[in-house]
């Protein structure tokens, strides 16, 4: 090469060391930092009132939630009491007892357990509706439909079979030398040897004060209004049935 050209070519700058960048690199940071701080007040204000509208904002958040948690839970509990409230009404009554027809078993101003979807067996309480006037009675089923019965001496013949009653309360034969059921047959009481189809002939537990199916006859399948399962009140006397 000439002299000439030596003199014109550029010369190349020594790289910068590691110490070097990273002192540069901790100045940009520091001036960074410096910008920030000297913001102007107008900036910090700017700043802070960002801040407090996010806070806000994730509080309305919170908020709105809860709000449809609570909504939630109130209709959910809402529709199940409905749900609830809708079956116990088709399938339960809970009835007052007036009356004495049906002691010792059942005493009057007793609470009942009813439920109106019950099968109706012999000796079942039954709650229905009194044929002969508009009150609601409670009596036990004696005869089904399509039996022939008669009373003997105070003793239960269905079909010519003995029936023993084993709910009745001796106490109260201890006080009369008569039967607690005075002898009859349907024949003779209702003019009819058998029970006809779709109805029940019933009788109360206190026999020489009750009004039942010897008075007011056959009670119908759609009288019944269900079948007594418990006594809830009072609650030292509940019982099952």
């Amino acid at each position: 090469m000439n002299k000439k050209q030596q003199q014109s070519s550029p010369k190349r700058k020594p790289k910068p060391s590691k110490k070097q960048t990273q002192k540069k690199h901790q100045l940009v940071v520091k001036k960074k930092k410096r910008k920030q701080i000297s913001g102007s007040p107008q900036d910090r204000l700017k700043k802070g009132a960002v801040k407090q509208n996010r806070k806000k904002r994730k509080k309305r958040l919170v908020k709105r939630k809860k709000k449809g948690i609570i909504k939630e839970l109130a209709i959910t509990l809402s529709a199940a009491v409905l749900v609830f409230l809708t079956i116990f009404t088709l399938t339960v009554r809970i009835p007052k007892v007036e009356g004495y027809a049906m002691i010792p078993t059942i005493n009057d101003q007793d609470r009942l357990f009813v439920y109106k979807w019950g099968e109706i067996r012999r000796f079942s309480l039954v709650f229905f509706k009194d044929p002969a006037g508009d009150e609601s009675l409670i009596r036990r089923v004696i005869g089904l439909p399509g039996e022939e019965l008669y009373y003997q001496e105070g003793r239960l013949f269905v079909n010519g079979e003995e029936i023993p009653e084993r709910f009745l309360s001796t106490n109260l034969a201890e006080f009369s030398d008569e039967p607690l059921t005075e002898d009859f047959s349907l024949k003779e009481i209702i003019e009819t040897g058998q029970v006809p189809k779709d109805c029940y002939f019933v009788l109360g537990d206190n026999r020489s004060y009750a009004t039942d199916s010897r008075y007011f006859g056959f009670i119908k399948r759609s009288e019944i209004t269900g079948v007594v399962k418990a006594r809830i009140f009072p609650i030292h006397a509940m019982r099952q049935f």
